[in-house]
């Protein structure tokens, strides 16, 4: 699937996007609309409020966290980061340890204009560290509300790298910024590709025409060298070790932001499932990864292991330049992310 997406990229990078609009048949409007005068009308989301839906999360977040209530927890979260919250709790279970908690300082707002009746979405960078003020990083973090009367909730966070320099996010004089549609063509690649292209490196690695358009690194070709060595391991082939990995875009939202040097900052997800088997004619068990050990008794693990993890990314896109040069590339800035899920075949 990954040949595919990639072997087409060239082509739907010299596409220019194109946008639909369906309609429907209205009813005759009711001479007394009582729904309308019980009803609020629905409101765009403002750097203000997106401040409030902030804080809200932060401080119920960290009490679910102290006091180890993962209904709490659950409950300002969805997506990719419903899956990374509930794994984090269990972890701690295990462990028999406190869930991590987290403080956020100098967080920015970036507000797209868009409309009060569909889904509507954030962006907020904040310096992150630990309960006890260790270990600072800036984190991006995207916020999602389907509808207009639901709460808002964290639907993903990714981690910016050690050193790299957080983009400049286009900002009209309103303080609001500018969202790309998933799409847009004047980027070196759409947003909505963005996923599938890194996943196609992951799995294929350097000799993939994805390269073209996407920059190597620990996050692309570095999770396929990993791959192939364990992959090809004497010691794994020794012990009659197998396995295999597949890269997939998932079906969670895509944050895209436009970038003040026409580019964009892109923030989602992928998944990861690995299959870790053993030969029958090498006695033994297959060893289970530390990530994966909370999900799983490893009296049950015999002949094979299965696990997932989602993982979260923050990329910068470039415009696409007016003419071929193979030196502007698509970069992944930073990860977060973990095992979600593991289980024995038959179990």
């Amino acid at each position: 699937m990954n040949k595919a997406v990639a072997s087409t990229l060239v082509a739907m990078l010299t596409l220019t996007g194109a946008a639909g609009c369906s309609g429907k048949t209205h009813r005759t409007v009711r001479t007394t609309p009582v729904a309308a005068e019980s009803s609020p009308a629905p409101e765009s989301v403002t750097p203000e409020t997106a401040a409030k839906a902030f804080h809200s999360f932060v401080n119920n977040d960290d009490v679910a966290r102290a006091s180890g209530d993962e209904r709490l927890a659950l409950w300002w979260t969805s997506e990719g980061q419903s899956q990374l919250t509930a794994s984090a709790f269990r972890r701690a279970v295990a462990a028999g340890e406190p869930v991590p908690r987290y403080r956020y300082d100098a967080p920015v707002f970036y507000v797209p204009h868009l409309l009060a009746t569909g889904p509507q979405w954030f962006v907020v960078s904040a310096r992150r560290t630990t309960a006890d003020g260790k270990n600072p990083h800036t984190v991006y973090m995207g916020f999602l509300r389907s509808e207009p009367v639901e709460r808002w909730r964290l639907s993903l966070a990714a981690v910016l790298d050690d050193k790299q320099k957080p983009p400049n996010i286009l900002m009209d004089a309103q303080g609001y910024a500018k969202a790309l549609p998933t799409f847009d063509n004047a980027l070196l690649i759409p947003p909505r590709l963005v996923p599938s292209i890194q996943a196609t490196l992951a799995e294929e690695g350097p000799q993939n025409v994805a390269a073209q358009v996407m920059r190597a690194g620990k996050y692309t070709t570095g999770y396929y060298s990993t791959d192939q060595k364990s992959m090809k391991g004497k010691k794994d082939k020794k012990a009659g070790l197998r396995s295999s990995v597949v890269y997939a875009a998932t079906s969670f939202s895509i944050f895209p932001l436009a970038t003040a040097d026409g580019g964009g900052l892109v923030l989602y997800s992928l998944s990861r499932d690995t299959v870790i088997s053993k030969s029958k004619s090498k006695p033994g068990r297959v060893p289970v990864p530390e990530d994966a050990m909370p999900f799983l008794s490893s009296k049950l693990v015999r002949n094979e292991i299965d696990f997932s993890q989602t993982m979260q990314y923050v990329a910068v896109v470039p415009a696409k330049p007016k003419k071929d040069d193979g030196t502007v590339k698509t970069e992944i800035i930073g990860a977060d992310g973990g095992t979600v899920k593991a289980s024995v075949p038959g179990k």
